[in-house]
């Protein structure tokens, strides 16, 4: 027989419910938009990094020295056998002498961590200078800057020729600590080596061999750094010895000279060599050598961070998207085959196989579901994916030249679950359908036999319930595969929204926790390493002034742990207080659910509760942390403590004394009058020389700002397609509900039902649904809300667990609104339906 008739049959069957058709494609294009944009956003930044990182020819690690890099460094370094390119260059800090802009001078470092030229010129000659591009606003090619202190740059004026993007600084707002002006580096310069006046190099940047080819933000690659790290650290500290022994002697002739030369004055002539220098007049640390990976860059980290936790969210939230897709899109193409079971027996007797009879059903679904792939691809590829990046970039010095790329998996993996939940499932129907003989389906389907509901047992409750509701009632379970699929549509819908509220509820407000609530001070000012008794004394009358409300002396160093996990190193923050009393003042160490507050004691130490987490420790837990030296120290864990960017660990005087050794003060936790105020005692602090740096508070709220303002923009994307597939879900449910019992529906109206109670009568079904799904919907966001919070932030911080009673509002209130709104489309629907055309319908 001929197929055309079948053709026409099939296309006729998409242009008469091309409602149905419509809601098919955007369910399961909403799904794949979610799937391929979130799962595509993630490995386009880290490719659109790691082409900024080989263009610039990025530096595996930087090192330096309290010395400087003389030449016997230079050459550990250079015959080191894992090192590939070794670099050495100048920088100095030196501040504006017309403002308070510091800024960090680099020499031009060649074609290792290069810069990119964004307007005129590199400078040429020592009278030149380029300065970050983020200062544009702030000065202008051809104009003069010039500097106090300039160190061991050789002038104090120079000519600004350029403006230049460092390849080695990609966060606008973090730019570093320095020991002038308030503490805090405003920008970055750099000028030609020519410029600088010093003996020995400040920096060398180097490249292994074995990282080429990688992946800068793979685990192989931190792996292979953190070990060639180690080796050359081990060989430079083999120089410490002698470089110290030469710096000693260098600092006794310098005393002998000058000693001689005093004596002299007084008419004693006296050879120099001849002059013993005590002991207490030769004070000077012992060399040490900082070598840092680009994960300890600040802006690389939380980049690799960002990428990572993106990837988190493609991993489940999509998959939640896709199942509730696939569950209403199985239950359309399932009434769908329902409805044609009268033509498919008319088919069946005038002789049609059932392979011709399937064309209708495979071109519908099969469609639907290619077409909703094509839509939900072509926006997931490029649109998602670009407004996921711009959100993340906005803080990073990368710029907008991002990569958008392709990949066959996440399309594949969505063309496949679409042919799953639409043809798979419609021929599956459909074989059962056909299973039937032609006399079989050309009857109307046989109801199924009544049953007493449960309710119906409970004869009290029973017997007080009106007409109106004993229908509906029975009407919910006569529809139990429709219940079901209102009931997991709504719960889907609604516990995506409670994760996304409850993400964005997370990342707001821990900033003023962290700083307000816990670390109440503002500052924290590191002590220089010598003191004299003048400095000190400016310093403790500077702490007792009106504009300080608080500060205490502590103990303060860093010490690190190698995260075998996650293959990275976590630097901890240690903090020993002078007086425990003052030290609540400007700590608030509670705990984050009970507020109770915790005691330092002579037994155990206090961790915050991110590095208890990584560490897998908990109260009475022994943990062992390095410190700069390499040596390592063992902790018992005494209690978890609230805390939400950074590791940090406190102790008493006593249990330092214990675990470490001797005690004495290295810094000030400062609390100003007014947070105004904060610049202008920084740079007070720094002024008396007993200061080396500021750590301001306010720099460190920025930085968990970066972790979380991104991230929001994204967070209310996943809120706005978890809306839209709302819609989508609970007016393809309503529509089929309408369309199986629009007999029912016309009989009632032929009774004498109004338009509004005939409304009803079918919707009170659906908003009881809603009602019981949006409840499902609460239990299933709050689970899937815990895991991402949990896996979502980087090491170095977390986020808020709690839900708030708010976003349970706003969760049900969207799908409450939507259910209300397509109650008048359902309204109108009703009111046009045609009662003689329905009644005489087989149905």
């Amino acid at each position: 027989m001929r197929k055309t008739i079948l053709w026409k049959d099939a296309f006729q069957a998409i242009t008469h419910s091309l409602g149905r058709y419509i809601a098919i494609i955007l369910l399961i294009g909403l799904g794949t938009f979610a799937f391929t944009g979130l799962k595509m956003a993630g490995p386009d930044m880290r490719a659109t990094g790691a082409d900024f990182f080989n263009k610039h020819n990025l530096a595996d690690v930087t090192v330096s020295s309290n010395y400087g890099i003389n030449s016997t460094d230079r050459m550990t370094i250079r015959n080191l056998p894992e090192v590939k390119q070794a670099s050495f260059g100048y920088f100095q800090d030196v501040k504006n002498k017309h403002n308070n802009d510091t800024l960090r001078v680099f020499s031009k470092s060649g074609d290792l961590s290069s810069y990119e030229l964004i307007s005129g010129h590199f400078p040429k000659n020592r009278n030149e200078i380029a300065l970050s591009y983020l200062l544009k606003k702030k000065y202008r090619i051809g104009q003069k800057i010039a500097f106090t202190k300039p160190g061991i740059l050789k002038n104090k004026t120079f000519k600004i020729v350029g403006f230049v993007k460092a390849s080695e600084f990609l966060d606008k707002n973090q730019i570093g600590q320095t020991n002038i002006g308030n503490g805090r580096l405003t920008g970055i310069a750099v000028t030609t080596p020519s410029a600088f006046a010093s003996p020995v190099y400040q920096v060398s940047r180097v490249t292994f061999k074995n990282t080429q080819n990688l992946s800068p933000f793979s685990v192989t690659y931190r792996n292979r750094v953190y070990h060639d790290q180690d080796k050359l650290q081990t060989d430079l500290n083999k120089n410490r010895a002698d470089k110290h022994q030469k710096y000693i002697t260098m600092y006794k002739n310098q005393y002998r000279k000058k000693a001689a030369e005093q004596m002299l004055k007084r008419g004693i002539s006296v050879d120099p060599a001849q002059i013993k220098v005590p002991k207490n007049k030769i004070k000077i640390a012992y060399p040490s050598y900082t070598i840092s990976g680009r994960e300890e860059s600040q802006g690389y980290a939380s980049y690799r961070a960002d990428s990572e936790r993106v990837e988190v969210l493609a991993n489940v939230f999509p998959g939640f998207l896709f199942a509730v897709a696939a569950f209403v899109s199985l239950t359309t193409m399932m009434r769908f085959v329902e409805e044609e079971r009268t033509n498919i027996g008319t088919l069946k007797a005038l002789g049609y196989s059932n392979g011709a009879i399937a064309i209708k059903f495979l071109l519908y679904s099969t469609s639907a579901a290619i077409l909703g792939v094509i839509l939900g691809a072509n926006f997931g590829y490029t649109s998602l994916p670009d407004l996921i990046i711009k959100a993340y970039l906005a803080s990073s010095t990368l710029g907008t030249g991002y990569e958008i790329n392709f990949a066959w998996g996440p399309l594949l993996i969505s063309l496949l679950v679409a042919l799953i939940s639409t043809t798979v499932i419609s021929i599956f129907t459909l074989h059962q359908t056909l299973r039937e003989q032609p006399s079989a389906l050309l009857l109307p389907k046989p109801p199924k036999n009544g049953s007493r509901i449960l309710l119906e047992h409970w004869s009290w409750l029973w017997n007080h319930m009106s007409f109106s509701a004993k229908v509906t009632a029975r009407n919910i379970f006569r529809y139990k595969s429709r219940m079901l699929m209102t009931i997991i549509g709504v719960a889907g819908c609604t516990g995506l929204l409670v994760m996304g509220f409850g993400i964005r509820d997370s990342l707001q407000g821990i900033g003023g926790i962290q700083y307000s609530d816990i670390q109440k001070n503002d500052i924290i000012a590191l002590r220089s390493s010598n003191v004299t008794k003048k400095e000190q004394n400016k310093l403790d009358n500077l702490l007792k002034e009106k504009d300080i409300k608080q500060s205490d002396a502590i103990q303060y160093q860093q010490l690190t742990k190698h995260i075998a996990s996650s293959d990275s190193t976590e630097n901890v923050m240690l903090m020993v207080p002078k007086s425990n009393k003052n030290f609540k003042k400007s700590i608030n160490l509670r705990e984050r659910q009970s507020k109770k507050k915790l005691q330092l004691t002579n037994n155990g130490v206090i961790i915050s509760e991110k590095l208890a987490n990584i560490l897998n420790a908990k109260k009475g837990s022994t943990i062992t942390l390095t410190n700069s030296h390499g040596k390592n120290y063992r902790f018992k864990v005494s209690a978890i403590c609230e805390m939400y960017l950074g590791h940090y660990i406190f102790m008493n005087q006593k249990e330092y004394r214990k675990t470490i050794g001797n005690y004495h003060v290295n810094a000030y936790l400062v609390t100003m009058r007014k947070r105004s105020l904060i610049n202008k005692v920084s740079r007070q602090l720094v002024k008396t020389a007993a200061i080396e740096t500021v750590v301001s508070n306010s720099s460190n709220k920025n930085l968990l700002g970066s972790f979380t303002g991104s991230l929001n923009e994204v967070i209310f994307i996943l809120i706005l397609i978890s809306g839209m597939l709302a819609i989508v879900v609970i007016y393809n449910l309503t529509n089929i509900n309408v369309a199986e019992r629009i007999r029912e529906l016309s009989t009632i109206k032929v009774l004498g039902f109004y338009d509004n109670e005939t409304t009803m009568y079918i919707y009170r079904e659906t908003i009881i649904l809603s009602i019981i799904g949006i409840i499902v919907g609460f239990g299933f966001g709050w689970w899937l809300h815990h895991f991402i919070i949990t896996s979502l932030p980087p090491d170095i911080a977390m986020f808020d667990p709690n839900m708030y009673p708010l976003n349970f509002v706003f969760s049900a209130l969207i799908p409450a609104v939507i259910t209300a709104a397509l109650a008048i489309v359902v309204h109108h629907k009703i009111k046009s339906i045609n009662m003689l055309d329905a009644l005489s319908s087989i149905d």
